[in-house]
């Protein structure tokens, strides 16, 4: 299995190499690569895809001084590292629900290394919905909580079997981990940067969302500052790539080609490998 040391952590990744430009796949609070299995696959028809998991998730280990990431900026340094490090200086990166957030910390931080953010069910607004402190009751038990609340969160079309594999999803992380995911999501808000922010940013989000509601997706396209398009799925909660996996992938088939072609440089386009 595949493994590099990013700043003394051992973070672990899966890679499928096409020779299409490279996109870095980050998961949800409290998951892990194995959250994209039914869509993987079909990313590759558009990217070289390298999917990670964060310190603590999955497995990858934790920090060096053991403590879970509970500030995006803190995960930052691991996502650029393990792309810079197979070779990837400019990449597109694809995050589902904290991971979005983090995607819009990254492009902000760092837009040399960020051609784009595709972002699933996330938000660069997270105070519109949450206050800072909204999540405190999931420290008294992080992964119970998290378990019944993605249970909640599916759409009402998924099917019960993949409702009980999106719950068991958060049963391997750690309880400290899950709770410094969701700290760091409610932390950041980048309401205030958005409009100074050109990174190009395709938003899919699940209608059926009310933990980061559909409406907090469209208004993070409205405000930032680069090019956006959102599109929303009818009947489909917060994991459109577990609950929906083809209908996710017919939208990305349909809006990225174009979306690329419009707004990324040459290099970072399909067009450029063929």
């Amino acid at each position: 299995m595949p493994y590099l040391d990013i700043g003394g952590t051992r973070l672990y990744y899966e890679r499928f190499d096409t020779g299409r430009p490279p996109l870095a796949l980050v998961h949800g609070a409290g998951q892990d690569t194995l959250s994209w299995q039914y869509v993987s696959d079909r990313l590759t028809d558009h990217f070289s895809v390298i999917a990670l998991d964060l310190p603590g998730h999955g497995k990858s280990a934790r920090r060096p001084d053991g403590a879970a990431v509970d500030h995006y900026a803190d995960h930052i340094p691991y996502v650029d590292g393990l792309m810079a490090a197979l070779g990837h200086r400019r990449y597109v990166f694809m995050g589902h629900s904290f991971a979005g957030g983090l995607g819009l910390s990254l492009a902000r931080a760092r837009p040399d290394s960020v051609a784009a953010v595709i972002m699933l069910d996330g938000t660069g607004c997270p105070s519109a919905a949450w206050g800072g402190d909204a999540f405190d009751l999931v420290a008294i038990n992080p992964t119970d909580w998290m378990e019944v609340n993605f249970r909640l969160i599916c759409g009402p079309t998924t099917s019960p079997a993949r409702v009980d594999e999106i719950s068991r999803d958060v049963l391997r992380c750690p309880p400290d981990v899950v709770q410094g995911d969701i700290k760091a999501f409610a932390r950041t808000d980048l309401q205030s940067d958005l409009p100074t922010m050109t990174t190009p940013l395709l938003a899919v989000h699940g209608l059926d969302d009310w933990s980061i509601p559909p409406e907090l997706g469209r208004r993070t396209c409205e405000q930032i500052g680069g090019p956006a398009v959102f599109r929303g799925l009818s009947d489909v909660g917060h994991f459109p790539h577990v609950e929906a996996p083809d209908r996710l992938m017919d939208a990305v088939d349909e809006l990225w080609p174009g979306f690329a072609a419009d707004h990324l440089e040459p290099s970072m386009t399909e067009e450029s490998t063929r």
